[in-house]
């Protein structure tokens, strides 16, 4: 009885190690589909997970999950999958190679996280953002991490200016702890 256990242990134990491995390659598949389909952050995902579960390297794929963005072009409205949030290029130039992507966050963002200044648009950011407001279909009021500072005084406070992108206009002086003034815009620089 005791060598039957023994037996059924180690057959069980190769079972498994064989399956296992099979899940393995499967996360390494996937990041090499993903990098096919130019999805370098979901590539980068998978391929992490077959690195921690197999514990081994694949450097031909780490190189190509590195090159994944360098020859990468957009086009405006394009949908770019980052942690999970789903940013729109709004934003393009040198034929597509750089621009914004942005994730709205909607009106009471701020209420629920302390989010950083370099995670929001500049007032330029949003003006260059604002030219392209059709294409997009973005016709709210949104909050710049540009901080007003006074003509008069020349010192800056904790007020920041938001666009209004049905009109145009851009205004200042609203505390951004007023949260239901404008959406926070998460941006995405590449």
């Amino acid at each position: 009885m005791k060598t039957r256990t023994i037996i059924f242990t180690v057959f069980a134990t190769v079972i498994l190690s064989a399956s296992a491995q099979v899940d393995y390659s499967s996360y390494l598949n996937k990041a090499l589909e993903k990098l096919e389909a130019g999805d370098c952050e979901s590539a980068r995902k998978s391929y992490n997970v077959y690195k921690e579960l197999s514990g081994k390297s694949a450097l031909s794929v780490e190189e190509l999950i590195s090159d994944c963005n360098k020859n990468r072009t957009y086009r405006l409205g394009d949908v770019i999958d980052l942690s999970g949030k789903k940013y729109i290029v709004v934003y393009i130039r040198d034929n597509g190679k750089h621009g914004y992507a942005v994730c709205d966050m909607g009106w009471d963002y701020m209420k629920r996280e302390n989010i950083s200044r370099k995670d929001i648009p500049t007032l330029p950011e949003l003006k260059q953002i604002y030219a392209n407001r059709d294409v997009v279909r973005m016709y709210d009021i949104y909050w710049t991490s540009t901080i007003f500072v006074s003509e008069k005084t020349k010192e800056s406070s904790e007020h920041y200016y938001y666009m209004d992108f049905s009109t145009g206009s851009v205004n200042e002086r609203y505390f951004l702890s007023n949260r239901d003034v404008a959406k926070v815009l998460f941006i995405h620089r590449f």
